[in-house]
């Protein structure tokens, strides 16, 4: 899957939407073609009075699509062990941000079955959400940035660690995911400073795309650390789709 591709629109929300559950970009996109084209002649994307009408008849396309091969979800760490919808009510409710209301909406299934999807991934991910994060490096601007962009959406910054503490990660409260900011870090100097640290981590050091390094690692760039929504978003992939 393409990590790097950014998602402003309600079209691309949507093909996010359908990326996600499909585990394939290109399969995803093409699912939209079939469910939107011809919708989309009439309804406009932008309108945001359309946009639950637009996920509802994407969603009963995507029951119709076979669960994705081993291969397409063998990098999305748990996501690989949910059903197709478990997956849909997770992509609608934690990154699309629709209410339990929304959801069922979308679905056709009532609320209390939204939740009881919600509270069984739960178990799964109880030790990543809500988040609780651990940040490496970074000045008071960069705390307060991500401090801002945690609380938002109801996360919290368990602890800090200077970039030369020497401190291994690993040795403190457990957290759900590690930030390693420091301006100037080469890759392997922000790796480095994860120590023994096991879960998610989010690299970020001058140059680094929005990007995928492995099951556990994702990268951004200084400046990007700067930007709540883009924070926000790449937070939300790695705890999901991290092993």
């Amino acid at each position: 899957m393409t990590w790097v591709r950014a998602y402003e629109t309600n079209l691309d929300r949507l093909c996010r939407y359908a990326a996600f559950s499909c585990g394939s970009e290109g399969l995803g996109d093409g699912v939209v073609s079939e469910a939107l084209s011809d919708v989309l002649i009439d309804m406009s994307s932008a309108e945001t009075a359309n946009l639950i009408a637009l996920f509802q008849k994407l969603d009963a396309t995507l029951e119709t699509v076979p669960p994705g091969a081993d291969s397409l979800f063998a990098e999305l760490g748990r996501w690989q062990v949910l059903s197709p919808l478990e997956r849909r009510v997770i992509l609608l409710c934690v990154v699309e941000g629709f209410s339990a209301r929304e959801a069922a909406q979308i679905t056709g299934l009532d609320r209390g079955q939204v939740k009881g999807i919600l509270a069984r991934a739960q178990l799964i991910y109880a030790d990543r959400f809500p988040a609780r994060l651990g940040l490496i490096g970074g000045d008071d601007r960069v705390r307060r940035v991500i401090e801002q962009a945690l609380r938002s959406v109801g996360h919290s910054l368990r602890w800090t660690l200077p970039a030369d503490s020497g401190t291994d990660p690993a040795t403190l409260p457990p957290a759900s995911l590690v930030v390693v900011a420091q301006a100037g870090a080469t890759r392997q100097q922000a790796l480095d400073m994860c120590g023994g640290y096991e879960g998610p981590v989010i690299l970020t050091y001058d140059g680094a795309a929005e990007d995928r390094l492995s099951m556990k690692h994702w990268t951004l760039s200084n400046d990007a650390l700067s930007d709540q929504t883009l924070f926000s978003s790449m937070l939300i992939r790695a705890l999901l789709f991290s092993a």
